[in-house]
């Protein structure tokens, strides 16, 4: 069978594969050139579009005809009863012997292939087993039901004992197993309690989870499979060491590489150095083009993509049936399966033990599929897109059946392929869709989605910030990105638009809380990052300007500081359109007075005035010019609009009378002369009519409380240190003491800080709102302190007035 298997279109993966390729045309390389790849696509730059696309056909006409025949002799094979076993039995350790490349190791071009199958005969035999799910992976067949779910809990066919379970630990899949066994009863127990302690150091509850077993109460799991769970398992483990590492490999190694090799063969040409090297490069870039035409050839082929997308829905189907526990989730009258949320909190065992790439493959294939092949998501039935949709609600809203959270982060990326484009650019995870309005007019209708995503959407804003790895600070941009994306589509929505102010206007509103200081700290961060940047890239740009001092520089200087333009350039770039995003969504949402209100809150309020100001210093203030590079459109920079947006998000705070005292808090960028000069530059010819009146009002109102403050500083006069917070050194005004370190702060500040890191500042230990004491004696005396100042300096007693030159 691996013989009539083996034959494909793919360029050799491994240098085993290159030498039997040589031996079997007869050695010498010559023989590498009678490979469909190198045949069909040598010297890629030079031949058109219109040939390049027919030789993908032949790849792909070859490799349907020989699939379609294999599936043909496998079936016969099948149906011998005789047979059936040593095949079954070959294929399962066919797919095992390549698990290797399900590894994050391989999948990011660390591996050797060379002991492993050929990537070709791993596609055919994965769309083989695709084929053979055929009859039953309709949600209605009454075939779908047999389905055992304890199949990959058995040694039967596969040894997924060390795989990562969704939501079980292994001491727990051994306890569930063997309720009697006293060891592993113990083991679980052991467990669970380190679970909850390391929960609570981290601020965090646990899962509340404990599941322990009675005696009788274990999973049982079968002994013999009908063919159904087989082909089904079967073709599940194919596809996750097959095609999803090959997309993530893809994706990760090849396209990085060639966009490497892209941007040296552009700068050779563009500076006419050393023209061998140049030579070498651009032979380079036709390799790696040829891989990815050979890769979108096949996994890209739109039968192969069509079925695999049905494959992996019904999949889905199968998921949410297990997560609704004993009863499953009944299918609506288009298929459709009905889910009634938020899920039960006793998360069913049947669903925990399952391996966590029966999902993530799911999920990971729909979105690379929407990335390499926009058209074939739009190919999917209304119930298919349903169900999908269903599953990302589901399953985003739901922390407690997925223990690892980049499982809900990759269900926000295929949520993004749902959004149109954005105007003037492609779209994408993260920045808008590919896809037609229809998928985005099945977002708008599905009517789980309607109540549930948005508050779901929000929630995981806040939980991908601690996903628990070293580089956790970093995971989050992208994801929040692909939200980003979803989010502002959703605004425009009016089921949805209400569902997030819904959010804000709950009585006691703490998730939406966090959920605006973290697109605080983004916007935050974002722009310092990028704003730096493009003030390294002018410095550069200015060095590369000085003809005479560049040509003095050695070699080695010149090629380290070309490096470090072109790293600050993509760094620019990228955090500049995750502020745009940020930004643009302070926007948007402060158009609504409930969140206007929310963001007026005592820990808020002091941060979004300060932002907004250091935001404008860096755009209009003394050091303006530092941001003034070529081309700023290559870096998402345009500082115009940029203001304007902020602009606009002053405007839309005026409303509140306590906003102009947060601005001017912010004493180290609040600066009327600032806002004047940001006015007379671009506000006055961009901003409408009604929107300058409300924002000279606001300036207007923002002197006046500059001064007010500063006649109260100079009443007061210096504050004694047993009144001063010690996180914001500045008078207390609502003091409350902190249960583990005792130390007096403002609530307001120590509320700022909770909010990203639950613990207490001064000695690092647990620590939330709640648990903070209330200092009344304390905030008494500090009452009492203020209104002997005040009525000191109104009677004409008190000290020296405060130098404020």
């Amino acid at each position: 069978l691996g013989v009539f298997l083996k034959p494909s279109g793919f360029v050799p993966d491994s240098l085993v594969e290159v030498v039997e390729a040589m031996e079997a045309g007869g050695g010498g390389a010559d023989a590498l050139a009678q490979l469909p790849s190198h045949q069909l696509f040598s010297d890629v730059s030079k031949r058109t579009r219109a040939q390049l696309d027919a030789n993908i056909t032949v790849l792909r006409v070859g490799a349907r005809t020989l699939v379609s025949g294999m599936h043909a002799a496998l079936g016969h094979a099948l149906r011998a009863k005789d047979a059936q076993p040593a095949v079954l039995e070959w294929v399962g350790k066919a797919i095992s012997a390549n698990g290797v490349r399900a590894t994050e190791y391989w999948q990011q071009g660390q591996g050797d292939s060379g002991e492993l199958a050929t990537i070709g005969f791993m596609y055919n035999l994965s769309w083989v087993l695709l084929k053979l799910c055929e009859p039953f992976i309709d949600p209605a067949s009454p075939h779908a039901s047999k389905i055992d779910p304890t199949f990959l809990l058995s040694k039967h066919r596969f040894d997924t004992a060390k795989d990562t379970k969704l939501h079980a630990s292994e001491d727990a899949v051994m306890h569930w197993l063997d309720p009697r066994n006293e060891d592993a009863r113990e083991r679980y127990m052991r467990h669970m309690a380190s679970e909850r302690t390391g929960a609570a150091d981290a601020g965090g509850g646990g899962d509340g989870d404990d599941d322990v077993a009675a005696a009788g109460d274990g999973i049982v799991v079968s002994t013999s499979f009908g063919t159904i769970s087989e082909f089904f398992f079967c073709a599940m483990r194919a596809l996750h060491v097959t095609v999803v590492p090959a997309f993530i490999r893809q994706s990760n190694v090849h396209e990085r590489q060639y966009g490497q090799i892209e941007r040296e063969a552009r700068r050779l040409r563009e500076s006419g150095e050393d023209p061998a090297r140049l030579a070498q490069a651009e032979k380079e870039l036709d390799k790696s083009l040829m891989r990815r035409l050979t890769f979108e050839a096949h996994l890209c082929d739109k039968e192969f993509t069509a079925e695999a997308l049905r494959f992996y829905v019904f999949s889905m189907t199968w998921l949410l049936g297990l997560a609704c526990g004993e009863k499953g989730a009944p299918l609506d009258g288009a298929g459709v399966p009905v889910v009634q949320l938020p899920l039960s909190p006793r998360v069913p065992r049947l669903f925990r033990v399952q391996p966590e790439h029966t999902m993530d493959d799911a999920v990971s294939f729909v979105k690379y599929v929407g990335w390499y092949d926009p058209g074939a998501l739009d190919a999917l039935s209304d119930a298919q897109l349903a169900t999908l949709l269903t599953f990302i609600t589901t399953f985003l809203g739901a922390p407690r059946y997925l223990h690892n959270p980049f499982l809900r982060a990759h269900l926000t990326e295929v949520l993004a392929l749902f959004v149109p484009p954005e105007k003037g650019g492609r779209g994408g995870a993260g920045a808008g869709g590919y896809q037609t309005s229809r998928l985005a007019g099945c977002l708008a209708s599905h009517a789980l989605a309607r109540t549930h995503l948005a508050p779901a959407l929000m929630a995981f804003f806040v939980d991908i910030e601690f996903t628990g790895t070293h580089t956790q600070f970093y995971d989050k941009f992208p994801y929040r990105r692909a939200m980003a994306a979803v989010l502002e589509h959703l605004w425009q929505i009016p089921e949805h638009h209400a569902a997030i102010v819904g959010v804000a206007a709950q009585p006691e509103p703490d998730r939406f809380v966090r959920f605006m200081n973290f697109i605080l700290n983004d916007s935050l961060y974002c722009m310092d990052e990028a704003l730096s940047k493009l003030a390294k890239i002018r410095e550069l740009q200015r060095e590369m300007d000085d003809a005479a001092a560049w040509a003095a520089l050695a070699d080695e200087a010149r090629t380290e500081k070309r490096d470090m333009l072109r790293q600050c350039e993509e760094q620019a770039g990228y955090y500049m359109q995750l502020a745009n995003r940020t930004v643009h969504m302070l926007n948007y949402l402060t158009t609504d007075s409930t969140i206007v209100r929310v963001l007026m809150r005592p820990e808020l309020a002091g941060r979004v005035g300060s932002m907004l100001n250091s935001f404008v210093f860096r755009l209009v203030g003394p050091q303006c010019l530092e941001l003034k590079v070529r081309e700023p459109e290559r870096y998402h920079f345009n500082p115009r609009l940029l203001l304007v947006e902020i602009a606009e998000i002053y405007i839309h705070m005026a409303s509140q009378r306590e906003f102009a005292t947060a601005v001017v808090s912010d004493q180290r960028s609040y600066s009327p002369e600032l806002f004047q000069r940001a006015h007379a530059k671009v506000l006055r010819y961009m901003l409408k009519e009604d929107q300058q009146k409300v924002f000279h009002a606001l300036v207007a109102s923002c002197a006046e409380a500059a001064a007010h403050e500063m006649q109260l500083e100079e009443d007061l006069g210096e504050t004694p240190d047993e009144f001063a917070c010690q996180i914001t050194y500045e008078l207390m005004s609502d003091p409350v003491l902190l249960p583990s370190s005792k130390i007096a702060v403002e609530r307001s500040a120590i509320v700022r800080h909770l909010l990203s890191d639950e613990t207490d500042p001064f000695n690092r230990s647990h620590l939330t709102a709640d648990m903070l004491e209330p200092a009344d004696e304390l905030k008494e005396k500090i009452a009492q302190w203020k209104a002997e100042r005040l009525a000191q300096r109104k009677s004409g007693g008190g000290g020296a007035p405060m130098d404020v030159n």
